[in-house]
């Protein structure tokens, strides 16, 4: 079965075997050519890699086939150095018998390559482009030396000692690779020892157990304890700094660590420790010679400190441990760490156990530290940190201003809790890589875990990886035409999936899902999404399955009728699902499906109007006008050619709401527009559209204040885009019900009893409705003096606008905000609201929004004696709006001007707005009262506040009353 795999492959060839062929007798190259060979493979497999073949005077070997381990490149590193020693000795031999010497030149590089995967194969086991690049760093590497490429250099981290060459042009690579030039492989350094690169935050119970621990052995009751987690979740991290806590003469401490495929005995780590602790003992005057413990001493000199085995017998060498921490501990407490002890021989494990039972009266502390282990000791998990110690831990790794909050987000929720991998993410974005790939350091570790898996739970494994995070056991039955149950308790038990509910799973991580899945060879994988389309309910996850199919046959270069099937079913049900997630408002993935739809289609095909008209009018709505714009332009060029009235009709319709400048006064082109498209839309009972030109209408009748006529206009409008189910309309309907609620007729208790009826029918379904309405209904509570009601209304609202992305949330919310914060006297707050709104509103050149900030920025200003300047006035007076109501009476307030105050109140009285009456008479009377005409400021404030009234807007009746009194 072929797989793909992450592994190290190694080319080694001889220099100058041409010129060695014309001075040896061929019977004598042959036998030298072939003590080079066997030194080589002894030097490969002596560190676990496989020789794939010899060709020529070249070996190809290959570290990771048949199975992938964690240290691979580190293995072919080493095997790389080992060769170039162990042919300096064979050289000695060959000089003295044959009076030659050989030379070799290496390369090593890591990469995916698809595999076999048969054990015992020896040609043809892997292919791809890392083969052809380990083969030219190789050719370019000088006698003796050994070039590595970049991954091998990132897998090597700081074991490696290198220098770099710098970008090679390789034959056959476009692109220059960077390499270096192995010099040498640092020594394990000792656990203590170990640098400390990830800061440490969090993880406070697990700090308070280990200080428990402590205390207790130093009241003389030994403890035993294994810290278990995943890989990188930050065990061996958690010891150090609880250790580095401790003060320095606390303690004896000895260390050691498991290590997966080195060679050691099964006690070395034990010896580890031990040594250091009998070092620890020494340095503080306590001679091994003078201790009660000289025999035990002896036991463990003789096996265990001389080369980690067991010497004799384990139950003699564990006794002599146990009597030796034992005496020591009379000295100075002792604490004894093994590390990466899923490593473990089962006899060290067994040891350990039997050795905690032994010096259970004594002042010795064992610490573990592995994953899923099935430690005999008391086990603690270490869990995944919390979110917010993510974004501490994220916060010191890098300089959080640097990136797009967003960016970072999404890098602090893909690596789930994990330290190890929230520092490789956030690696590659400093490097400015995509930080949604994966990072090679992250998947070796992954890599490695997957490929130790037997055949039934690799297959579960695979077909689980295919079907997504969270996966059904029939599922799973149906792809890999094998019982789940052989595979999936062996999965469970290793910590890789868990269960949710009933049949369902899904993997302890993203990460993890994504190396399993890309292990996976796109053939297989191209089958299984196929398979898995068959048996979606819903368009997006179809369109998601065909289109993995089609991408991976595509990727593999099939280019065949089956093929061209899958791009054109994947591309129509990505239509449809776009279409539904714009109907539901949820715009990002609404977007995302339409790009993908479109990507995969040309003008020619069906569909694509109705895909490009979808992401169109998505684009439009969160705010990225010049691309939906574009596409719309396209869709109604292609409607007019194909005769497609309808399809045009909406394109028209969407494209005429971006110019709010109107034609003439009281007149908007959507308007007009609308009038023109309406007869198309009910001629195919098209509802969506029905409810689109409604609103349109609505809107325009809402600009010369006649909210009665809109009021009727938007209750069809909300009729037929309930019928249609598309939420974007409804909220649209209902956000333009609720402005006409605000500065309608109706008295605000009883605009604000409609708009909560409307929240309880319509807003359950739909999170953008309460955007909608929330805000209208905010001014409403506000200009009731009901602050605190008003307030929670706005956190509502912008809670929903912040999630859904609309750009015109964005832009209205601070309007909304700042007339509650007017109304509440809270000035400066709003002045700053409406400076951000009025700058948005410019950036997006939208006249009639600036229009209607720059008005409430100029009324706030004013109120607070900081008179407005020309440019924000000049942007009133020029308005589309400047002969309406209200920006007449900003004018006049402004300049002080009486007539331009008459004038505002005549604009008023031909709209129904109770608000807008109120307010161009408080205007007048305000200007009267600076001009010194009181009489004229009485009667004023007294129309004012009788308009007030009626509306039942009790902050304004308090202005009007205040000013009728400075006028007496």
């Amino acid at each position: 079965m072929e797989q793909r795999k992450l592994v190290t492959v190694l080319f080694c060839d001889l220099v100058g075997s041409t010129e060695l062929a014309g001075v040896l007798e061929p019977e004598t190259l042959r036998s030298v050519v072939m003590s080079y060979f066997d030194t080589a493979r002894r030097q490969i497999e002596a560190h676990g890699g496989t020789v794939e073949k010899f060709i020529g005077d070249a070996v190809m070997a290959v570290f990771g086939v048949p199975t992938v381990r964690e240290d691979d490149a580190r293995r072919g590193a080493a095997a790389a150095l080992d060769m170039i020693a162990a042919l300096a000795e064979l050289n000695a031999d060959l000089e003295s018998t044959f009076d030659c010497r050989l030379s070799v030149r290496i390369g090593v590089n890591t990469g995916e390559v698809v595999a076999t995967g048969t054990q015992g194969a020896t040609e043809n086991l892997v292919a791809g482009e890392v083969v052809n690049v380990a083969a030219r760093l190789e050719q370019n590497a000088g006698p003796g030396e050994v070039l590595i490429g970049p991954v091998t250099r990132a897998l090597l981290g700081g074991e490696a000692e290198v220098e770099t060459v710098g970008a090679l042009a390789l034959k056959g690579k476009r692109d220059p690779v960077t390499t270096f030039r192995l010099l040498g492989i640092r020594p394990d350094p000792g656990w203590l020892d170990m640098a400390v690169g990830t800061p440490f935050v969090g993880r406070e119970r697990e700090l308070d157990l280990l200080r428990e621990c402590w205390a207790r052995t130093l009241d003389g009751r030994s403890q035993s304890v294994t810290l278990s987690g995943e890989a990188g979740i930050g065990k061996t991290r958690l010891v150090q700094h609880w250790l580095s806590g401790l003060p320095d003469d606390s303690a004896m401490i000895g260390s050691g660590r498991c290590h997966p495929y080195r060679d050691q005995a099964s006690l070395t780590p034990l010896a580890q420790a031990l040594r250091q602790i009998l070092d620890t003992a020494t340095h503080i005057g306590v001679p091994t010679g003078k201790l009660r413990c000289e025999p035990a001493y002896r036991v463990l000199r003789s096996g265990l400190l001389r080369d980690g085995t067991p010497g004799r017998s384990a139950d003699s060498t564990y006794a002599a441990i146990a009597t030796l921490l034992t005496e020591m501990a009379t000295v100075r407490p002792v604490i004894l760490v093994l590390d990466d002890v899923q490593w473990a021989e089962e006899v060290l494990l067994d040891g350990v156990a039997r050795l905690a039972d032994m010096v259970s009266e004594t002042r010795v502390l064992l610490v573990l530290a592995g994953r899923k282990t099935g430690s005999p000791l008391r086990t603690v998990e270490v869990p995944a940190l919390p979110e917010a110690d993510m974004e501490r831990l994220a916060a010191e790794l890098v300089e959080v201003q640097a990136h797009v909050p967003a960016v970072l987000a999404r890098v602090i929720d893909r690596a789930e809790g994990n330290p190890l991998y929230l520092e490789q993410l956030l690696a590659m974005l400093d490097d400015g890589a995509d930080p949604g790939k994966l990072p090679v350091t992250v998947t070796a570790v992954l890599a490695a875990r997957i490929d130790s898996l037997g055949p039934a739970e690799r297959v579960v494994l695979d077909a689980a990886s295919v079907v997504g995070r969270q996966f059904d056991t029939v599922e799973i039955e149906a792809l890999a035409e094998t019982g789940v149950s052989a595979g999936l308790p062996g999965l469970t038990r290793r910590g890789l999936v868990e269960p949710v509910r009933g049949s369902e799973y899904r993997f302890r991580s993203g990460l993890l899902r994504d190396v399993a899945y890309q292990a996976i060879s796109k053939r297989r994988r191209a089958d299984w999404h196929e398979a898995l389309a068959g048996r979606c309910t819903t368009a997006a996850a179809t369109g998601h399955h065909l289109e993995q199919a089609y991408l991976h046959r595509h990727g593999l270069g099939l280019r065949d009728d089956h093929t061209g099937r899958l791009r054109e079913q994947a591309a129509c049900a990505l239509t449809v699902a776009g279409r539904s997630a714009l109907a539901r408002a949820d715009l990002s993935w609404s977007a995302d499906l339409g790009r993908r739809a479109i990507a995969h289609s040309t003008q020619d095909d069906p569909w694509w109007a109705l895909a490009a008209e979808g992401l169109g009018e998505t684009l439009l709505a969160m705010g990225m006008t010049r691309d939906g714009s574009e596409l719309l332009r396209d869709v109604m060029a292609l409607s007019i050619t194909s005769g497609d009235q309808l399809t045009y009709a909406h394109a028209k319709l969407q494209l005429a709401a971006l110019d709010t400048q109107p034609a003439r006064p009281g007149r908007i082109p959507a308007a007009d527009t609308a009038r023109e498209v309406l007869p198309v839309f009910e001629a195919y009972t098209d509802h969506l559209g029905l409810a689109r030109g409604h609103i349109r209408l609505a809107q325009e009748q809402q600009l010369i204040g006649s909210h009665g006529a809109a009021e009727e206009l938007l209750a069809a409008a909300l009729r037929h885009a309930v019928t249609a189910d598309a939420a974007p309309e409804q909220a649209m309907a209902l956000g333009a019900i609720g402005i006409s609620l605000w500065y309608g007729p109706a008295p605000a208790a009883q605009a604000v009893r409609r708009c909560r009826e409307l929240l309880a029918l319509h807003g359950r379904n739909h999170d953008v409705v309460s955007v909608t309405l929330n805000y209208p209904l905010a001014n409403l509570l506000a200009l009731q003096g009901k602050d605190r009601e008003a307030r929670a209304c706005l956190a509502v609202a912008d809670k929903f606008a912040n999630d859904l992305g609309y750009a015109e949330a964005a832009m209205f919310g601070p309007l909304f905000a700042a007339g509650v914060d007017a109304l509440a006297g809270r000035l400066e707050s709003a002045e700053q609201l409406l400076v951000d709104a009025v700058r948005s509103a410019r950036a997006a050149g939208d006249p009639g929004l600036i229009a209607t900030a720059s008005c409430q920025l100029a009324r706030v200003l004013l109120r607070r004696g900081k008179p407005p300047g020309p440019e924000l006035l000049d942007q009133i007076s020029g308005s589309p709006s400047g002969q309406d109501a209200d920006p007449l009476g900003v004018l006049a307030l402004a300049a002080g001007d009486p007539a331009m105050a008459h004038r505002a109140v005549a604009a008023a009285e031909r709209t129904d707005s109770p608000i807008t009456l109120a307010t161009a008479h408080l205007d007048l009377a305000a200007v009267s009262l600076a001009t010194g005409d009181a009489a004229t400021a009485v009667t004023a404030a007294d129309r004012a506040a009788d308009w007030f009234a009626a509306k039942g807007h009790v902050v304004g009746g308090h202005a009007a009353a205040a000013i009728r009194e400075a006028a007496l």
